[in-house]
């Protein structure tokens, strides 16, 4: 027996990864779970209040079971030490004709009112990114039999997810696109990159829970042999953005058809934590001047306005184009029962 199918309650052993910043739309998350996969809201830089609402719509749209992904490290911050970024950023905002960036920025942390919502809107699986939950966040949840994923990029990760009462072990490999999941930047900068293959079979010596692979998975073959490997599902990014359900703007879609395998980079300069996305103007510009990013979130702040005129303008240029190292093997939109069909 599947122990992932068991302890989710879904059909496919496939989880449509809890992309955050609007590519998890209703429609994505409910088409995955209506198809029988784990459809997953990103909630991580969500208010409780869309939060909320989004979970309303997918519930509108589908009747199976469906995860939200959190970020769990507390994103309150506030900084006015802001340059020399704002000035280097200021040149790409001159670009776009946007006005420049703000001498002070403050972020906001909804983890503890995101809880609530989870809790009343009786959410059956919650997933984890950058850290895990509190014990008593834990223990909540178990209390009200919510299944927990976590995301690790190392044994020790996996080790404390374990030890901390998860029930399911996603291994990020250092092939994955977006943001690593690595607890602690500070030891390793770029985060802890280790290969899928060999990051999958250590864990799996390890730890007893159920593990969940993913980094740069894009076809049938690599599903397949991580399965072989020990792997009780799969966790896909890169290949639902190009998914016509997703909310990734046109201009995202036509960078990541464009893309290489050799066009992605890990960069902290869109949001101060690393993550793999295909390189641009923005990220090499700002790596040309050698500048050094803000700590997350402070630096996400930062450019959150320039992401979201580039996206407005359909410039690629100066967007955050997160992608794993599969990318250059996709070369068309897909709906997400096409995607599905082909991965099993």
């Amino acid at each position: 027996m599947n122990r992932f199918l068991e302890k989710t309650k879904v059909k496919l052993p496939i989880i449509q990864a809890g992309m955050a910043g609007g590519i998890t739309t209703p429609e994505l998350v409910a088409t995955v779970a209506n198809e029988g996969g784990l459809g997953t809201i990103g909630a991580g830089y969500m208010t409780p209040v869309a939060l909320q609402r989004a979970i309303q719509q997918v519930k509108q749209l589908t009747k199976q079971p469906f995860a939200v992904n959190l970020f769990a490290t507390n994103l309150q911050a506030t900084s006015n030490d802001l340059e020399p970024m704002q000035s280097a950023l200021d040149v790409f905002r001159k670009r776009l004709g946007i006005e420049s960036g703000s001498s002070q920025v403050q972020v906001d942390d909804y983890l503890e009112e995101h809880m609530e919502v989870l809790l009343e809107e009786k959410i059956p699986m919650i997933s984890t990114a950058f850290g895990m939950l509190s014990d008593e966040q834990v223990m909540k949840l178990k209390t009200n039999r919510v299944t927990l994923l976590g995301m690790a990029t190392n044994v020790k990760e996996a080790k404390q997810l374990e030890e901390a009462g998860y029930d399911i072990i996603v291994a990020q490999g250092s092939e994955a696109g977006g943001h690593r999941g690595t607890f602690q930047i500070t030891d390793y900068p770029e985060g802890c990159n280790i290969g899928l293959v060999a990051l999958l079979s250590s864990i799996k010596q390890h730890v007893k829970l159920p593990v969940v692979a993913t980094g740069g998975i894009v076809s049938k073959e690599q599903v397949e042999g991580l399965f072989k490997m020990g792997a009780e599902a799969v966790q896909i990014g890169t290949r639902f953005l190009l998914a016509k359900e997703a909310g990734t703007a046109p201009s995202y879609k036509a960078a990541l058809l464009a893309a290489s395998g050799e066009d992605t980079v890990i960069t902290t300069f869109f949001s101060g934590r690393p993550a793999r996305g295909v390189a641009n103007t923005f990220t090499r510009e700002l790596k040309k001047k050698q500048m050094k990013a803000l700590p997350f979130p402070i630096q996400n702040a930062c450019t959150k306005d320039i992401r979201k005129a580039a996206k407005e303008q359909n410039n690629a240029a100066y967007q955050s184009l997160w992608a794993g190292q599969g990318v250059g093997q996709l070369n068309q939109e897909e709906t997400v029962k096409d995607i599905l069909v082909s991965l099993l």
